[in-house]
């Protein structure tokens, strides 16, 4: 019997939208918004993301807290924050944006506006499908120094997809074996939490990550 296909997460693309189109459905749909937009010049992408994409974020951002916990490192997360430069007409909503080197300039804001706030130092982008729009550009046009990006698939195997993270170089992102915000850390030991928590439990991943973290960081003369 053939099987049903894996549910995978809705992208629609809406053409010749106005920035301030745009700016009012942002308003219109505030409060029971559950799509994601991704705006580039006139082209809006609404996505609307599976349970799976949420538990992905929140592994990711679990191993995100301990490694801030252990570096004695402040840290603002935004979830789903919408960033948006209305000079240059684009805008994005990755899945979180953390402030860490630049914590003390968000410290205690309700939501970042980009006039006057630095764009988050890290950002988590996690798909389970291709993006219609090149989200990539758009944060590099923002000026954020770093993306995780975690890709999979839905179904039984989603955490078993692939972490990349990407460092900013004059203004184009490349693929970077360790990232700026946690320079210790490889891309490899971040799945192999990912794995660990898949298939031992949370708590177990994150004392394994301690532990690691002890060897590889706090251990360090």
């Amino acid at each position: 019997m053939a099987k049903n296909p894996k549910p995978s997460e809705q992208r629609i693309v809406l053409e010749n939208i106005s920035w301030q189109k745009f700016e009012a459905l942002l308003i219109e749909m505030e409060a029971d918004r559950a799509s994601r937009f991704t705006y580039d010049r006139g082209r809006l992408e609404l996505m609307t993301p599976l349970e799976e994409h949420d538990r992905c974020h929140k592994l990711i951002e679990s191993l995100i807290l301990v490694l801030a916990e252990a570096m004695k490192l402040p840290v603002e997360g935004y979830k789903t924050p919408t960033l948006k430069r209305s000079d240059l007409g684009i805008a994005v909503e990755p899945d979180t944006g953390y402030y860490i080197q630049h914590e003390q300039q968000v410290h205690g804001k309700a939501a970042i506006d980009l006039t006057v706030d630095p764009p988050p130092d890290l950002i988590l982008d996690v798909s389970f499908n291709q993006s219609a729009l090149d989200r990539l550009s758009l944060y590099a046009a923002m000026g954020v120094p770093e993306v995780w990006r975690y890709v999979s698939q839905p179904g039984d195997d989603f955490l078993k997809g692939q972490l990349h993270i990407y460092g900013l170089e004059q203004q184009r992102y490349s693929q970077i074996a360790n990232g700026f915000a946690f320079p210790f850390l490889p891309a490899g030991r971040i799945l192999q939490f990912i794995d660990e928590s898949d298939a031992l439990g949370l708590m177990t991943a994150l004392r394994s990550l301690r532990e690691w973290l002890h060897v590889h960081h706090e251990g360090k003369p």
